[in-house]
């Protein structure tokens, strides 16, 4: 029996369609992507709990679907014995002739001469993909997931660290990589293998390679750089939930602003931060940082932002190939290609200037009982001569200080606290009509507040 002859126009079609080469970025799968991250040459999308690969024109390459929901399991059959049916049903003390009821089915089942009632199968435990990492210097994708660090390369996946550990976290530079569980910080450089960099008292929320001996871990609490030999240095005693690295210049998006600093430098409040949950270093048409959450955020000095058009939430932002491109819920477009927001631009309210950083150095630093000084200069004339006196009293105070260095730091915390809310609320009202009189006297209200802070 021959087979049917294929329609030429089908031939033409599915050559035209093997032809046709990787699909463009806006063929959207129709799941979110939660996640990017950029190569050399290519960047990541975490799509659902997918990688995808894309070139730096947006043409999808390949995907690992190896974390996809694994397949069913099914339950063995029991083995049979030499006991037939009806002796099965005598042993059990039921009638053999009775092979219908529920009870008789357990009963052969039990020994192995029939199906039980078929069982459900159980899943199988699936990997969660928790986070992506890629460097500039490859074009790999580490990837975190419940089951260990797996990388991508070429359209697959293997895993190559922590097997059956939950990874959380992963950040890459250069040839070196973190990787992160609840309560450990991993690294390994070049080729090496992974070696326990320190332990963590709180579970990270994001991660950033320094240099070749530094890392940098954000939680909720604080924001730690673990250096050579698992020596941890608290860079800030706030938490934070964004972190980036450009060019030795720390980033941090804390609760209270932006903080930025160099190597063993203290940390220095740039201003307010914008309301991002994603920070990246771009080095893109002079956005040096880029954050993304509530719309997309460009920065040179990570102290003044500027929004850019994007219409909708950004999940993710990457910068690759000299542009940016962003993921908004299943689309992955370009910057320059994002539609313009629907609301015209004349009722929208320019985001507030940020304010220089909150003088608290004064009521954290350590206070010295400084003495009190009194000098007495006095002349003296008697028959015989003339004289001069010179009396130095020094005195100090032996008693309880009115302030003392708690106090002083609970201070300066609240203070931050505050300004940190009044922050909040003017970034709220700023996205609100301009020409509302009830908001413009709200906005000053608060600018006011937070410049007495001050």
């Amino acid at each position: 029996m021959t087979s049917p002859p294929i329609p030429t126009a089908m031939v033409v079609a599915g050559v035209a369609l093997w032809l046709g080469g990787p699909a463009p970025a806006r063929a959207s799968g129709g799941e979110r992507i939660s996640a990017l991250a950029a190569g050399a040459h290519t960047f990541f999308a975490l799509r659902g709990n997918t990688v995808v690969t894309f070139d730096a024109s947006g043409r999808e390459l390949a995907r690992c679907a190896r974390f996809e929901a694994a397949p069913l399991e099914r339950p063995a059959r029991a083995a049979a014995t030499n006991v037939d049916a009806e002796e099965a049903l005598r042993l059990a003390g039921l009638p053999d002739d009775d092979l219908d009821s529920v009870e008789a089915e357990d009963a052969i089942a039990d020994e192995g001469l029939a199906p039980a009632r078929r069982a459900r199968p159980t899943p199988a435990a699936a990997v969660v993909v928790r986070a992506i990492a890629a460097s500039s210097a490859a074009d790999d994708v580490w990837i975190a997931t419940s089951a260990g660090l797996f990388r991508g390369r070429g359209g697959g996946c293997a895993r190559v660290a922590l097997s059956h550990r939950d990874t959380v976290a992963v950040a890459a530079a250069g040839d070196a990589v973190a990787v992160a569980t609840a309560d450990l910080l991993w690294r390994a450089d070049g080729d090496g293998p992974f070696r326990i960099a320190a332990g963590l008292t709180a579970r990270p929320r994001a991660l950033a390679i320094v240099d070749e001996r530094h890392t940098l871990v954000a939680t909720d609490d604080a924001v730690v750089e673990i250096g050579p030999h698992g020596i941890a240095r608290t860079v800030l005693d706030h938490g934070s939930d964004a972190l980036a690295v450009c060019g030795g210049d720390a980033l941090a998006l804390a609760s209270d602003g932006a903080w930025t600093w160099t190597a063993d430098a203290q940390p220095q409040r740039l201003g307010d931060r914008p309301p991002a949950r994603r920070l990246i270093c771009g080095d893109v048409r002079g956005a040096r940082f880029v954050a993304a959450g509530d719309g997309v955020f460009v920065s040179a000095d990570g102290g003044s932002w500027r929004e850019q058009p994007a219409g909708r939430a950004v999940t993710a932002a990457v910068a690759v190939g000299g542009r940016i491109w962003v993921a908004t819920g299943d689309d992955l477009i370009p910057l320059g290609d994002s539609p313009v927001p629907a609301t015209p631009t004349s009722r929208v309210a320019a985001a507030p200037s940020p304010l220089p950083a909150l003088p608290t150095r004064r009521l954290t630093g350590a206070a010295l009982p400084w003495p009190q000084l009194t000098v007495v200069f006095s002349g003296h004339r008697t028959p015989t001569r003339d004289g001069w006196s010179l009396v130095v009293l020094i005195g100090f105070h032996l008693g309880r200080s009115p302030v003392s260095g708690a106090e002083r730091r609970h201070l300066a915390a609240e203070l931050l606290r505050r300004d940190a809310e009044l922050a909040a609320q003017e970034m709220e009202l700023s996205v609100t009509a301009a020409d509302d009189p009830s908001r413009n006297a709200r906005l000053r209200a608060l600018r006011q507040e937070r410049e007495a802070l001050r």
